[in-house]
């Protein structure tokens, strides 16, 4: 059964917030639990409408979302409202336990807006860069990214997401924290999730009861039919058993030199191409990663110190603190060089290595390049070396949440030390002993150029997926209860526009350039950055062939006029505004405030040709 935790809140709050918080490991670098995580808003039995996580945070009083941490995602929300925000929890929670999803749907989360939140992401050089690294990291110590990549998150299959969600999504992982000044309310939502718990639990015996029935009775009909089988070929096969032998043992050697000679070419093969790449000097150009590994307790303190550490890997390389932490309570400094070395060392190299070089176990070693690289190693050693770094207990980084998600979060991490380093890690921090046995510990990688999206791939299923989706849709206009959202329904008297979000910050500079005769404004994506390369300015909205093969998205802003506002709220209501998003055409959708302004907005986009008259038609036709 799920712990529950009451954070007062004092006398002086107005907000009531409840977060659910679940170990959630990654797979590797697969992504499957941010699919996991996109999957538990789509929808459930109780809340079968797609769209009902869009409109309850566009027009009710409350705010619902998540967030992941270490190897934590945290499901929160926060209302000033208890009675909405107790229906907030119990849609969430049914959310959480859900996993029966069509393969469709799964699809347009996967291949659609979760693709295009990483190809939005990946658009970014730094975090391109980041990409790389880990992807060709096979250090022990090396990151599980929890996100997935473009070219990784389509692996994931739908028996996969629901065995991961069988898995870790089970009442039994579930911590609820609710953060509130009415021991009232807490209690309220103690019994929502116990009643929600309790039915997940009788549903999942009912369903191990009749599957074991259906395996008994198969197990059964299995063996009759074995019996059978097994007496009409006896006779059969011992007529054969005597001619078979003779003629395998004919065959055995042959077959066995034969086999022989085929492993011994293959072992050639590759021995012969790894020869080649290092006789023609095919590695004197690849980029080089240096990675130290710290305890978590030491991150504030060479956070610090990151701008004279750059310093000392001198202008033409980059280094950087990768702050995630590993599953071992570690976290990554990270030195990529650039494709040639320069000979001439910096100052603080001719200083600090004769004076501090001491300090290290790894010495310099001699030949080309790797001398080099090896000097270079030696002279950020020698850096981090000089360092005084005092440990420190981590704390997550909640300031972007609501004050009572943030304070529930800290109070998850004290009580668990679940997003800081482990117990016995912690008590070696306090040596200077662990500092130093870490700046001598650096491991080495390639880094090759991340892979553009295949978009190309992903298409085709989206294609298919989307006429299963509106088959589907066809088939619920019977019932219109299927496609109304629970929550904007039940509290209609709270729906209005004053609870629109701010326009994301992203999309703000696209908003200062509209105007009343131009209220449409959009901005080209990149498709892929090299890691390094430099972004360009704003690129103009191109079309793209149907056939294109190549990943194509944008973000826009529309703003709308005074004349458009009078039924915006029936608009924002309907499943047929949400469709670009729930049918995975976008990553982000939605209405928001902006400078005394309504907005129409959307991010990473990939069906911007035809947005603008979409965004006319969807407001007058539903108006």
């Amino acid at each position: 059964m799920s712990e529950f935790h009451f954070i007062d809140a004092g006398s002086g709050s107005k907000a009531h917030s409840v977060v659910f918080a679940l170990k959630t490991p990654a797979a590797g670098h697969t992504g499957l639990s941010h699919l996991a995580e996109h999957m538990s808003f789509r929808r459930s039995h109780q809340y079968p409408a797609a769209h009902e996580f869009f409109t309850a945070n566009t027009l009710l009083p409350v705010t619902i979302n998540a967030t992941t941490l270490a190897e934590y995602t945290f499901f929160f929300a926060t209302s000033e409202k208890a009675n909405v925000l107790l229906d907030a929890v119990n849609y969430l929670y049914c959310g959480l336990l859900n996993r029966d999803y069509s393969s469709d749907e799964m699809i347009l989360e996967r291949d659609g807006v979760i693709f295009n939140e990483l190809a939005m992401l990946e658009a970014n050089s730094d975090y391109a860069l980041n990409a790389a690294i880990r992807l060709a990291d096979t250090d022990k110590n090396a990151y599980q990214h929890a996100g997935g990549f473009t070219q990784t998150i389509g692996s994931n299959s739908i028996q996969a997401l629901q065995d991961y969600k069988r898995l870790w999504y089970q009442p039994s992982n579930i911590t609820t924290l609710v953060y509130s000044n009415s021991a009232h309310f807490f209690e309220q939502c103690k019994e929502v999730v116990t009643a929600l718990s309790a039915m997940k639990t009788l549903s999942s015996m009912t369903a191990q009861s009749e599957e074991a029935a259906l395996s008994e009775e198969a197990a059964l009909s299995v063996e009759a039919t074995l019996s059978e089988k097994a007496a009409l070929s006896a006779e059969k096969t011992l007529s054969e058993k005597a001619a078979l032998s003779e003629e395998s043992t004919l065959n055995r050697n042959a077959l066995l030199s034969q086999h022989a000679s085929q492993r011994e070419d293959s072992h050639s093969d590759k021995e012969a191409f790894l020869y080649a790449q290092t006789v023609n000097g095919k590695n004197d150009s690849v980029r080089h990663v240096l990675t130290w590994w710290f305890p978590q307790c030491f991150l504030k303190g060479l956070q610090q110190q990151e701008a004279t550490l750059n310093t000392a890997a001198g202008p033409e390389n980059t280094l950087f603190i990768d702050p995630e932490n590993n599953r071992q309570g570690k976290f990554a400094i990270r030195l990529v060089t650039k494709d040639a070395f320069k000979d001439k060392a910096s100052d603080f190299s001719r200083e600090a290595v004769t004076r501090l070089s001491k300090k290290l176990t790894h010495k310099l070693v001699e030949g080309d390049n790797n001398k080099r690289l090896e000097r270079l190693k030696h002279v950020v050693s020698a850096c981090l070396a000089s360092f005084d770094i005092r440990p420190s207990k981590p704390m997550p980084d909640t300031d972007k949440h609501a004050e009572g998600v943030g304070a529930a979060i800290r109070y998850f991490a004290q009580l668990t030390d679940a997003l800081s380093s482990n117990e016995s890690a912690a008590k070696d921090c306090a040596t200077k002993n662990v500092y130093l046995a870490s700046v001598n510990k650096v491991s080495h990688s390639y880094l090759g150029a991340l892979s553009s999206p295949e978009k190309s791939i992903a298409r085709e299923r989206i294609k298919k997926a989307r006429k299963g989706i509106a088959a589907q849709a066809s088939a619920y206009n019977n019932d219109q209860s299927l496609l109304m959202p629970r929550l904007a329904f039940e509290y209609r008297h709270f729906v209005t526009l004053e609870h629109l979000p701010a326009l994301p910050r992203l999309l703000r500079p696209l908003a200062n350039n509209t105007t009343n005769l131009k209220r449409f404004n959009a901005e080209k994506v990149a498709s892929h950055f090299t890691p390094l390369s430099i972004t360009s300015p704003s690129i103009a909205v191109e079309s793209a062939s149907p056939n294109s093969t190549s990943y194509l998205a944008s973000h826009w802003v529309y703003r709308i006029a005074f004349y458009q506002q009078s039924r915006l709220q029936e608009v924002l209501s309907d499943q047929l505004f949400w469709q670009p998003r729930t049918s995975g055409e976008c990553y982000a959708l939605g209405a928001a405030t902006y400078e005394n302004n309504l907005f129409l907005f959307g991010a990473s986009d990939t069906n911007i040709t035809e947005r603008e008259n979409w965004c006319h038609k969807v407001l007058s036709i539903l108006s």
